[in-house]
């Protein structure tokens, strides 16, 4: 009874998807190129995860009527009622005022600034979770969010930004605008039956007797932010913001290859299939982070690179048998 409880909790807060956000502040501090001990990216991960808790139980909250429309969703916590709608919202109160507390608690002397910058993120968040469906390109909120939470790395350490800090939040900023889109296409069958009109949507990508139809203008607005994505993972390199060896350009350039291959398979899907379409958009996701590894190679070496290459890999594989049973659960 207890194991599925648990089980349940962390369905609500898709803690499978979790490790990102918590690295996202990880890699930021990483990239002040300043020796951190391993307890400091212990703390920054714990306050990326709450972020993300907050981000995502709060989302299940305000999209109970939507999801109630889809049958691919009637597991879900709060549709199921193994979570009451009253217990989710002391989750994201209580991850909130986690936030705050451990700010305080880990970084006393940055927390001037760590402060603010959290409860930017926050209101992104909620504004995105409250909009999301609502305004046209809410994403951007979303973005904006992660971008903030990968910043808190860095202020956690010093009070200035270098340019190579700014990058790597720029590239979680436009990986993460880019995911929530395309996030959107495993839901059109459904989200416009409850009122929702995602990017997607918006964009005229639809299902009609499950065939998968992406519009011409998504395919363009899709390839135009994974260019500028693409373009700020080398701009390190051309401008020799790092150090770096030529193996590591190459590999670098190798899993944008591998993840851009991930988007033209599911841009150009012909027939609509929730599952399939997720493994190609969730193997996207994990390639395109590979970047930032091979990035902060010169200040990180060997070990940790290896770490932040297979560590959300193995997160995510551990997390979705524990929760689901098996590794591409149709969620």
């Amino acid at each position: 009874m207890y194991l599925n409880t648990i089980k349940a909790y962390f369905r609500l807060g898709r803690i499978h998807s979790a490790v990102l956000t918590g690295l996202a502040p990880v890699v930021t501090a990483a990239a002040t190129g300043l020796s951190l001990s391993i307890y400091h990216y212990i703390e920054l991960f714990l306050i990326g995860f709450l972020f993300h808790i907050f981000l995502f139980v709060y989302n299940e909250v305000r999209d109970i009527n939507i999801d109630k429309a889809s049958k691919d969703l009637k597991d879900k916590p709060l549709v199921d009622g193994s979570i009451s709608e009253t217990n989710a919202k002391i989750v994201v109160i209580l991850s909130v005022a986690l936030v705050f507390l451990f700010s305080i608690t880990f970084f006393y002397e940055q927390s001037l600034f760590l402060i603010p910058l959290s409860l930017a993120a926050l209101l992104f968040g909620a504004l995105y979770d409250a909009l999301g469906k609502r305004v046209p390109h809410a994403d951007y909120f979303i973005a904006t969010m992660l971008c903030l939470v990968a910043l808190y790395g860095s202020f956690s350490v010093e009070s200035t930004l270098n340019i190579f800090v700014c990058i790597i939040a720029l590239l979680a900023f436009s990986q993460m605008l880019i995911n929530n889109i395309i996030a959107g296409l495993k839901d059109v069958d459904h989200d416009h039956l409850a009122g929702g009109l995602s990017t997607p949507l918006r964009m005229k990508v639809r299902v009609e007797n499950n065939k998968f139809i992406v519009s011409k203008q998504f395919i363009v607005y899709i390839l135009v932010l994974k260019t500028t994505h693409i373009a700020l993972t080398f701009i390190p390199f051309y401008y020799a913001m790092m150090p770096f060896e030529i193996w590591q350009f190459y590999l670098t350039f190798l899993v944008v290859i591998i993840a851009v291959v991930f988007m033209l398979r599911f841009l150009t899907m012909k027939t609509f299939d929730r599952v399939k379409l997720m493994r190609f958009i969730g193997f996207h996701e994990m390639f395109a982070f590979m970047v930032i590894p091979f990035l902060l190679y010169a200040f990180i070496g060997t070990v940790a690179t290896i770490f932040l290459l297979f560590f959300p890999i193995f997160w995510l594989g551990v997390f979705l048998i524990f929760m689901y049973g098996k590794l591409m659960p149709g969620i």
